[in-house]
């Protein structure tokens, strides 16, 4: 017994440690959150062009489903989308408070997007539906409509750049996420 104690112990640390760097590496998305450049930490990559980087994730928890022969999710009921940002991947290059605003809109569109995720997964839980390709197919559609979403807002204020135009998007934005 005393030999396996200090193991027991050890993985009690290591497993805490791993928690606090995953802690300290995502964000996940709420309405409350607000990006700060101190949560940009990845080094600048000097090959793109732009003075950020926003990088995220749209996640189904848990992601280690088990799937039967029938194609159907066990345990479906527990599935949810979440929205994370990754301060790792994320960067800057030039900090300033307009541009923090923009990023923070990107993060806001995809946790919009998680949301419709979520309340389309609800809708498929409500009817009993456990059938993986039901929750990708839900997943993938509104991923690519969140990709396609975050092409346009770089393309229509030219990256932030175009302040009325920002504006508007974030204005567009925050009423849709109110009313979730």
């Amino acid at each position: 017994m005393r030999k396996i104690t200090p193991l027991v112990i050890l993985t009690i640390l290591f497993l805490n440690g791993t928690s606090n760097i995953i802690a300290q590496t995502v964000i996940p998305w709420s309405k409350e959150t607000k990006l700060k450049w101190a949560d940009f930490k990845a080094a600048p990559n000097t090959d793109i062009l732009g003075y950020a980087k926003t990088s995220y994730k749209i996640e189904i928890l848990p992601s280690d489903v088990l799937v039967d022969e029938n194609d159907n999710i066990q345990n479906y009921e527990s599935l949810t989308v979440v929205a994370n940002f990754y301060t790792n991947h994320s960067w800057v290059f030039k900090e300033d408070n307009y541009l923090l605003i923009h990023e923070q809109l990107h993060f806001d569109i995809a946790g919009l997007y998680a949301y419709k995720m979520r309340h389309a997964f609800e809708s498929l839980k409500k009817n009993k539906i456990a059938d993986f390709d039901s929750y990708m197919e839900v997943y993938k559609k509104l991923w690519d409509e969140c990709r396609r979403t975050q092409k346009k807002y770089d393309k229509e204020t030219s990256h932030g750049q175009r302040v009325k135009e920002n504006n508007q998007w974030i204005e567009n934005i925050a009423n849709q996420l109110k009313s979730h």
